[in-house]
């Protein structure tokens, strides 16, 4: 049986919380324990980026399906806190922000490799 690391259990206590205080209508304290909840997502996150030693290919599948992830949560989140109705802004820059997310993501694990890179300015003529 895989051993919980302490930020699963963070995660674990703060998804319990917020869902006894959004069916107990408490939306101030929901509110500030979402922002807590988000905290312990990026700490969980954060532990599961791959490493640098592993393979290129391996790194931005992990990491391209983190993104999504993320980029689902910013895709739900303005529904979820009241945004009502047609408002063709924010949605069209919702929708660009859950894009960029995962062409972030791919272009961070390119930078990372120092191979890619050189196989990148090869192509271009800095040789």
């Amino acid at each position: 049986m895989p051993r919980l690391r302490p930020q699963d259990v963070l995660f674990a206590i703060l998804a319990v919380v917020l869902v006894v205080m959004a069916a107990f209508d408490i939306r101030v304290a929901v509110l500030a324990l979402v922002g807590a909840f988000a905290c312990g997502a990026i700490y969980v996150f954060a532990g599961m980026m791959p490493s640098r030693t592993e393979g290129f290919w391996h790194r931005i599948f992990i990491s391209g399906f983190l993104s999504v992830v993320l980029s689902s949560l910013v895709l739900i989140l303005p529904g979820t806190f009241g945004l009502q109705g047609p408002q063709p802004d924010v949605q069209k820059a919702v929708v660009m922000i859950a894009g960029l997310i995962p062409l972030l993501a791919i272009c961070f694990e390119v930078v990372r490799t120092p191979r890619v890179i050189r196989g990148i300015l090869w192509c271009l003529g800095f040789r």
